[in-house]
Order: C-alpha cells, then structure tokens, then sequence
C-alpha cells in the first residue's frame, strides 16, 4: 500500500463521504460501473420540511438527545432543534454545528479536544465526528437496502475528503473518529479537496463546463488532459489552492504546496448574521434567532442561496425577505415601522427596505461587504502562485461559492489572460473527484512537500559555523546538539512511493538503561516551513509527531540496530521498521 493508496481487490463499491464546516453529503457508484462509465455516480440528495428544494448535501448540523445518544442529523436536526428553542424545551439537548471548523483548524489537535455546542455543554470532539460519519454511512446502507443491494463493511472502499491544507494531526483525528464510525483502517482512505476536484473536471469536455470569458454553449472539445491547472477550491469552510501538472490520464503531478485557509462560504454568512445583528441591532437579533430559530435559519438559507447568482456587471439587487417575526419585533423596538426606518440609514445608502418588509442589496454592496473581505485573502495567493507559474493552461473554480458570478469575476481579475471555467455541478465537484479517486488513487504520481520534515540529531561541530550554545562534549569529542537531519524539505518534489529511511542505534549495556529494553523506544518527528532548518530549536519548527518502536516479546537485544523508513507522497505519512526481526508498519502519532 504506497502513499496512501490502498487495493480495490474484492471491493464492490467506492463511497466518498465529504463533510464540511457547512455541509455534508456522500457519492457513491460500483466498479462494474466504473469500467462502462466514470461518471456514472450516484449522489444522496437530502431535504426537509423547512427546505425548499432537495441537496446534494444536508446542513453538518448534528442533535443529541440530553443522554447524550444520536438524535439526528442536517436538516432534521436544525429542524428539531429550531423547535425545542421555540417550546423553550432546549436547555437539556446538545446540538452542534461548523464542527470541522472549530475542531481541526488549529495548530495542535489534541483526541481529548471537546467542543460546545449552541449553549456551552462540553461533549468530546472524537464523539460528535464519528456520530457524524456514522449516520452519513448507515444512510447508505439504508439506501443500498431500499433497492435490494446487501453489502458488507468489507465490500466498500471510502473515501474521506480532507483540505489540503489541513495538518497531519487533523488528519489524523479523522481517521480515528472514522475508525469510531465503523469504518476499518484497510478500508478507507483521504483524498485532498481540491486534487478530487480535479479529477472530476478532467474528464469532462470543455465546452461542459462555463467559461467566464466565453458562452456556455461553446464548442471546444479540448480536455484537461496534458495541461496544468491551477483548482481554486471556495467551499463551506475553507479555500484551498492547489496546481496539477496533468502528464496524461494515469499521471498528475501536484507541483504546488498547497495552500488557502479557513476563507469559505460560511465566514462570508457570519459577515451577513454580524451586519444584520448592526442594522437590527444585536438584542433584537439575540431574541429572534432564539425565539424564532426556524425563521432565522431560513432566512440564512435564504441569503445563501441568493447571494451566488449575484453579477456585479449587472448590478441587480438582491431581494430577501424579512422575516415576519423579526419585522414585528423590531418595530415594536424602534416604534415606526421597517421602511421609515431604513429611510434614516444614512450610513447604508445601498440598503432599502420595501413593502411587505423586503430587504434590497445592491451587487456592489454584496460583494464589498461580504464577498470581497473574505475573498481577497486568497486571492492574492492566488496571483502569487500564477506569476510563479507562468505555464498555466487554465484556472479551475468549484465548490458552493464557484456559482457566484461575483466570485468567478474576482477570480478572473487576479487570473488576467488565464481561462477560468467553473463545472455546472461545481459544488459536488469535490464530491465525485472523491469516488473516481477510490477508483484509482494510484493517478497521482507525485506531490510537492508542504514542509520539511526530520529527526533531533547531533553531528560533529562546526566552528564558526555552529551555534556555540549547542556544543556539547561526549567521550572527548565536541558535538552539537538539537540538529534538524532532514527526511524530506520544504518545496521538494516527492513521487509516489517514495522512501526515506534513518537508522537508529540503541545500547543498554549499561545497568541503568537495561530495564529499559522492555519499554518502547520514541523519536519525535519535527516539522518547519523552512526549506533548510538547522535546529530543530529554532523558530518556526515544532514537534509534529511521534514514532514508537514496541519491543518484542524477550525484550530489545543489548544493542538494537534498525532502519526506520517515512514515505511521505501520499495524503497520509506511513511510518515502517525494519531490524533483523521484522518489517512492519508502526505507529506514528501526530495527535497530543
């Protein structure tokens, strides 16, 4: 199993599951399939009483019963929560959203992190993750059953989408609440949003997918084979950058660090909540997304929807609906009714209020206040990646916020004379890249290293050239101390199945180390953005993992030799041993 990948042998079925800081959902389609028609997948669609239309995905919005148990999930749970707060029976329930984001965005991930839900009640993060993962994976099997189709845990291959700019640790976490969920480590593996994105894209024709600059109906059948792209990935939660180098069907390189941040959709619906919570002012807003929850998440849902076909070279406004409990409680506060007071706004000229408490926002006003904030702190990575890159044939724009016409017209800005082109189906482009990812996660062929990576060592000092705070003196010979040996830099091109191996000496002939054979032996793996570390005690490095040794049975021998090998090329770092006893896979632990 190299880099990550992982063997469709006796597999019927590749299922991706995709849960993010706002929505989740899961794709699936059979091998039998795959060999006829790629894209022939299969998406559950979820709805609820209070949506509208069906989605592709449902609200990552989880409710526990007050012991704690699964209650639902998505819209169900909103829902039901929306009405306990209302009967002002919520006291004693959990219910918990953006959970990705507040969970794994963050320098250390620890297992024992707990997060709060709407109300400050502490429950373990592992927890509610694997509740998650574990009801999307009973909805398929619910699903398979309805038609007849029996399959056993054994039979599937899943997919779990990650950010590629998430952190071994956080990578890490979710694994182990998938391993919570049921799902066994032989049977699953990651796949990086944006590299699943485009996966997809490639084997759909041009003239399938909107280019910015043309008419959707154009007639270039050019594929994105042989071709270099860059993938702008705007979801829910984060934006990920990322450049493929398409060699040919059967090889991709990813000749970018990957790069982004936690710049989504759904910081750009707090910046609408916040602005609302200032025109509304905040005790009204307090009191109506508590008293009339449903109203308040409609209406969310309601700017979300709205504000993606927005064109600022059109500049139509955007029209949403007040709710008619929010109208009525903010009335009661300022004594006149919503249009005369929207009419002494004087600080939001481009707000108006109409009858029957429509709310109008212009293009300009949309994209300034809410859009653009967001947005430009990617955007500028992104022209720093282009002008790095001058071969780039085309940009490639997906997830929930690619369908907004004032995002795609700020990327085009900073993307100048490059295409940009946006799939119709964008926000679940990520979605089927990560079942045709199942079908051959061997396609990616090699990956640029995000960081350097090495051990703690000590080498011979160099006068003049060493830091005299990190000589020391062992046996009668001068060392220094707290060395980065690097495994893997910064920037340097890794292929897949790659290798790189450290020895490891250990002597316990002395008496006090000889207990010490029966306990196991840790190296701590450190991690820095420079390309070049040269301690590992230096600024910008940090502890990131730990590798331990288990001893055999009888114990280490008095002096125990090994290799210890880190291949680093796939989505995943696999840690393996070799010594005169055995070769095997060991635990390497990124998680404190």
């Amino acid at each position: 199993m190299a880099g990550g990948a992982s063997s469709l042998d006796g597999k019927l079925l590749v299922v991706a599951l995709d849960f993010g800081t706002a929505y989740s959902g899961y794709a699936f389609s059979f091998r039998s399939d795959y060999r006829l028609d790629p894209l022939k997948i299969e998406i559950n669609h979820w709805t609820g009483e209070g949506a509208q239309t069906m989605s592709p995905k449902a609200p990552s919005s989880v409710l526990l019963n007050p012991d704690k148990t699964f209650h639902s999930f998505g819209y169900k749970a909103e829902e039901e929560y929306a009405s306990l707060v209302e009967n002002e029976e919520h006291q004693d329930w959990y219910f918990f959203t953006n959970i990705k984001m507040r969970l794994l965005y963050k320098e250390k991930v620890s297992r024992s992190d707990s997060i709060e839900d709407e109300c400050g009640k502490s429950v373990q993060g592992l927890t509610i993750l694997s509740m998650l993962i574990r009801h999307l994976k009973y909805d398929l099997y619910g699903r398979l059953n309805m038609r007849g189709i029996n399959v056993r845990d054994q039979d599937i291959l899943w997919v779990l989408t990650v950010p590629a700019i998430w952190s071994d640790a956080a990578k890490q976490f979710t694994r182990e609440a998938a391993e919570q969920a049921g799902i066994k480590a032989v049977d699953m593996i990651f796949v990086y949003e944006p590299e699943a994105a485009a996966l997809y894209c490639r084997l759909q024709k041009l003239h399938m997918i909107n280019d910015a600059t043309d008419s959707p109906d154009s007639d270039s059948k050019t594929t994105l084979t042989e071709r270099k792209i860059l993938v702008f990935d705007m979801g829910g939660g984060t934006t990920d950058i990322s450049v493929m180098d398409i060699k040919s069907d059967k090889e991709i390189h990813i000749v970018e660090q990957a790069s982004g941040g936690p710049f989504g959709g759904t910081a750009i619906n707090e910046r609408f909540s916040n602005w609302m919570s200032e025109i509304f002012g905040e005790e009204n807003m307090k009191a109506f997304k508590t008293n009339k929850r449903s109203d308040y998440m409609q209406l969310i849902r309601d700017f979300e929807q709205k504000k993606r076909p927005i064109d600022p070279k059109e500049d139509k406004p955007l029209c949403l609906q007040i709710p008619p409990s929010l109208k009525k409680l903010a009335e009661k506060t300022w004594n006149c009714n919503l249009e005369d007071h929207f009419k002494n706004l004087e600080s939001f000229p481009d707000v108006q209020v109409k009858k029957r408490g429509k709310l109008f926002l212009s293009s300009s006003f949309l994209l300034e206040n809410f859009v653009l904030p967001i947005a430009n702190n990617v955007l500028a990575e992104m022209e720093r990646i282009l002008a790095k890159h001058g071969d780039i044939n085309c940009v490639i724009a997906v997830g929930g916020i690619a369908q907004s016409a004032a995002m795609t017209t700020e990327i085009r800005k900073y993307a100048k004379n490059i295409p940009v082109y946006v799939p119709f189906d964008s926000s679940v482009a990520v979605l089927n890249g990560a079942v045709l990812y199942g079908h051959e996660n061997n396609v990616i062929k090699a990956r640029v290293c995000r960081y350097s990576y090495g051990i703690q060592t000590m080498r011979p000092f160099t006068e003049g050239k060493d830091d005299e705070s990190k000589k020391v003196i062992q046996e009668g010979e001068i060392w220094c101390k707290h060395c980065f040996r690097s495994l893997y830099n910064a920037g340097d091109m890794i292929k897949l199945g790659d290798v790189r191996p450290y020895e490891l000496e250990e002597s316990f002939h002395d008496e006090d180390r000889k207990n010490k054979r029966f306990q196991p032996i840790r190296c701590v793996l450190f991690r820095s953005e420079k390309k070049h570390p040269r301690y590992v005690t230096e600024e910008g490095c940090f502890e990131t993992g730990r590798i331990e040794i288990e001893p055999p049975e009888e114990g280490f021998p008095i002096h125990y030799e090994c290799i210890v090998e880190l291949e680093f090329a796939g989505t995943e770092i696999i840690a393996r041993l070799k010594d005169s006893e055995r070769i095997k896979t060991i635990r390497l632990d990124f998680l404190s």
